[in-house]
């Protein structure tokens, strides 16, 4: 098998903001959201690229900090900068969406919902023995599942055609070497999704009875 087509399954984090965010840049940057406009005051270089590259789609923030870390890298192994950009962003959780990808496919958005929403995934998520809340119903908008929990501050989204063999895994199929042929992703991409869909609150651990717990 050729190296390049081995990269094409490689995990990818991307940041954006919602559609609905308009960002206006000035001395001070306004951020209009559906909840009321937020002002920063003199907003940082590395923060107003940030904004300007997430208005425009998802977005490696690799590209604006070398060495921005994935959600699995302790906070001791940051770089300066990366502890900068984070710190600037963690205000604005409830208007950026979070996003996997394999290679450049994109495979899973969590959307925030509401002005409370925080987004923290576990660096050790869970493994086989957790699935998607019962509660959490399994839509779809056009082709792709969609996780939504009425309450829950974010909804999940599923894409393209690993979106089905990522389903099957957080409704708690068996770990990604152990699985169906049919239903095989990268471990790397199983632990990433889970660890999103625990901080969208759409996954739990399962405890000695078999029932969900949160």
């Amino acid at each position: 098998m050729r190296i390049d087509r081995l990269a094409a399954r490689e995990l990818g984090e991307f940041w954006s903001l919602r559609e609905d965010v308009v960002v206006l840049f000035g001395q001070n940057t306004v951020l209009r959201t559906p909840w009321g406009e937020l002002r920063l005051e003199r907003p940082g270089q590395l923060l107003r690229e940030a904004l300007r590259r997430m208005q425009l789609g998802p977005v490696s923030l690799a590209n604006v900090v070398p060495g921005f870390p994935g959600y699995d890298v302790p906070e001791s192994e940051w770089n300066a900068a990366s502890r900068e950009l984070l710190d600037a962003l963690a205000p604005l959780q409830h208007v950026i969406v979070r996003h996997l990808a394999i290679g450049a496919s994109p495979l899973l958005s969590v959307i925030p919902l509401s002005p409370h929403a925080t987004f923290h995934p576990p660096m050790d998520p869970p493994g086989g023995d957790s699935h998607t809340l019962k509660q959490a119903e399994s839509q779809r908008t056009g082709r792709d599942p969609v996780l939504a929990y009425e309450g829950r501050d974010h909804r999940v989204e599923l894409h393209g055609p690993d979106a089905a063999k990522l389903l099957f895994h957080l409704r708690g199929g068996d770990d990604a070497f152990r699985s169906p042929p049919d239903a095989q992703l990268p471990g790397s991409v199983v632990r990433a999704a889970r660890a999103y869909a625990v901080a969208a609150g759409m996954l739990s651990p399962v405890d000695l009875k078999g029932a969900a717990r949160l």
